[in-house]
């Protein structure tokens, strides 16, 4: 059954083919460097890169990502199972040389790492947010 005229019905798929093409273009991803992606991973279910921040190191006078990952089991000696945590990533091409940032009064599902940010100039801050029911924000020097 056709519900429409035939000009009608033609006027309006072009009119839609059009419409998509636009927005098609318009939400393109794309990345920016495809031929030397830096890609570092962490544990599974830990969402890892929720919050990523460049920060400059002027001990190491290097660059490295500041990593979040909110859902990071606990270290051994911690009494809670999972904290969150912060990893300390090397502009490098090995995916699996993030280390890990130790804090102090860590307590069940902080969520530690939720949000990450440098205070963008060399030597800078670091600053680092947790989301319980007690919020709390944790400022560093890195």
């Amino acid at each position: 059954m056709l519900w429409c005229r035939p000009q009608v019905c033609v006027s309006m798929a072009t009119g839609v083919c059009v419409l998509l093409s636009v927005y098609v273009g318009v939400c393109a991803a794309f990345n920016l460097d495809t031929e030397f992606p830096l890609l570092k991973t962490g544990t599974d279910r830990s969402l890892f890169g929720l919050s990523v921040a460049l920060h400059q190191n002027l001990r190491t006078d290097s660059y490295l990502l500041l990593v979040g990952a909110p859902r990071e089991k606990a270290e051994p000696n911690v009494p809670a199972k999972q904290t969150g945590g912060v990893y300390s990533c090397p502009i490098t091409a090995n995916q699996s040389d993030c280390n890990f940032i130790l804090s102090d009064d860590l307590i069940e599902d902080m969520w530690l790492g939720v949000s990450v940010a440098s205070q963008g100039r060399p030597g800078g801050r670091v600053l680092v947010a947790t989301a319980t029911c007690k919020d709390k924000l944790t400022r560093t020097n890195y």
